[in-house]
């Protein structure tokens, strides 16, 4: 007896260490030497990315981000979904785990005395009233000897895992959007007060050229020109002072508050906030680890490639330690316990009963559905390369695209502030001229709208190289040492 327990007990222990099923391996990526756009002095690899909007050094913006990071929806849903994967993750362990359940039924029912027929003047063959009591214990441990529930277990962590990235991925993204809406607040703000100031030089150009005119010095057509521009100037002020609102109402929602909330925090105009550090730009490798889209992309991968062998186990037969299988069916458990008629009796030793011993289910006939299932999962695993792939491929084509935008427009706002430099210049040598009667008040007044313009299409270009930054420490990801992620 003890040689056939060990003849059945050693085999079925050495199986328990098997899996089948693919084992992953993280795949090799062939990536660039270096980005196309590196070529520019102001690059880094050296410095982290973490708190990277310290970097525009504006206390307000600073405050704004660590009360998004507490309260955007966005990023409340993606902790809960961190916390749903956890769980998924712990009924995955559970699979390996026995499983000990108790019940108890008490029932009281009535046999149809027409069922049975007798003469009247003869008992009944049975009660018509009957109890029925029964308290019990199952148990059931259904061993993984092909490694169905450790891979499941694996592919549930690596979920889990591919959620906490994308959680990271919301994070960046929400945090990104705040700072894009502070720029653009900012910006506007500007350029609301540019406007104004050019509305009132359009106005004094007009009453001059409107004075002239009555002298008979000026055309009609000239004065039609000037009012025609102001009003043109001025029709703009609204549109400027919906937008401010909206993007104002927008930030907002990204900090979890009611839209008319920040509006006081707004009331003084402030400057664009610009950045003249460095940008820890780094190899185009580093995006593997910095990015949490390729991460993410990269445990979906090692999830699919999981289920691959959590499908090919249904092959084999499953064997339970302590249950009982009906075929067709799933393998139940062992039980334990007492069932009698009397509550009385119940739990007499008479009343005992019992279900014990090993079991096993083996469909081996199941007209393809195992080998279907085995089929649609390395359809999902090779998608899930692909997709991984294709992450990669536009993280690198964001990048790119970003570097080209900020260098881009680091030059334009350069240029811009040239030509500010210049304007102001002119304007001054042309208030000299016209304090010593060599120029004329409208060539003055000229002058200063010029100066307006040419400030306008800096603020404007000063807004966008911002963003392009912002866009680029987004594009270039976290890092692993980041503690913001849920």
């Amino acid at each position: 007896m003890k040689r056939a327990v060990r003849s059945l007990f050693f085999p079925l222990l050495l199986l328990s260490g098997c899996m089948v099923g693919p084992n992953y391996q993280r795949p090799e990526t062939a990536m660039p030497a270096q980005f196309v756009e590196t070529k520019e002095p102001s690059i880094s690899s050296e410095d982290p990315l973490c708190d990277w909007w310290k970097r525009l050094n504006d206390p307000l913006l600073d405050s704004l981000i660590a009360e998004a990071v507490k309260s955007n929806y966005d990023i409340r849903l993606a902790v809960e979904r961190i916390a749903e994967a956890r769980a998924q993750f712990r009924i995955a362990r559970s699979q390996q785990a026995p499983e000990f359940d108790i019940q108890g039924i008490a029932t009281r029912s009535r046999i149809s005395p027409n069922l049975f027929p007798v003469p009247s003047n003869s008992l009944p063959l049975f009660p018509v009233y009957l109890n029925f009591f029964d308290l019990e214990f199952d148990a059931l441990w259904e061993l993984d000897f092909f490694g169905k529930f450790r891979r499941g277990k694996r592919a549930a962590r690596y979920q889990w895992e591919a959620t906490k990235e994308d959680a990271q991925a919301v994070l960046i993204t929400s945090l990104s959007e705040v700072a894009r809406d502070y720029v653009a607040i900012r910006s506007l703000q500007q350029q609301i007060q540019i406007l104004q100031q050019k509305i009132a030089t359009d106005e004094e150009e007009l009453a001059l050229s409107q004075a002239l005119f009555a002298c008979g010095l000026a055309s009609e057509l000239e004065v039609k020109r000037l009012l025609a521009s102001l009003e043109s100037d001025r029709a703009m002020l609204p549109t400027l002072d919906s937008s401010l609102k909206q993007t104002i109402f927008a930030l907002a929602l990204l900090l979890g508050k009611q839209p008319e909330s920040l509006i006081e925090q707004f009331t003084t105009i402030a400057p664009i906030p610009l950045c003249i550090d460095q940008v820890p730009i780094g190899l185009p490798s580093d995006l593997l680890r910095r990015r949490p889209d390729i991460r993410a992309a990269e445990r979906q991968l090692a999830a699919a490639t999981e289920q691959i062998g959590v499908a090919v186990a249904d092959l084999f037969p499953h064997i339970a330690l302590t249950g009982n299988s009906i075929a067709g069916a799933p393998i139940g458990g062992s039980s334990y316990g007492y069932q009698s008629y009397d509550i009385k009796t119940l739990l007499r030793g008479a009343s005992r009963f019992f279900s014990v011993g090993p079991a096993i289910r083996w469909d081996f006939i199941d007209f393809g559905k195992v080998r279907g299932n085995i089929a649609v999962q390395n359809s999902l695993q090779r998608q899930a390369v692909i997709s991984y792939e294709q992450t990669i491929t536009n993280a690198l084509k964001e990048v790119e695209s970003a570097l080209a935008a900020y260098f881009d427009e680091g030059r334009r706002s350069f240029l811009l502030s040239e030509q500010v430099a210049a304007d102001q210049r002119s304007l001054q040598l042309t208030s000299d001229l016209y304090q010593a009667g060599l120029k004329s008040e409208s060539d003055l007044l000229d002058a200063r709208r010029t100066l307006l313009d040419a400030e306008t299409s800096l603020i404007e270009s000063q807004g966008t190289a911002t963003n392009n930054l912002i866009t680029l420490y987004k594009v270039l990801g976290g890092e692993w040492e980041c503690s913001y992620s849920p």
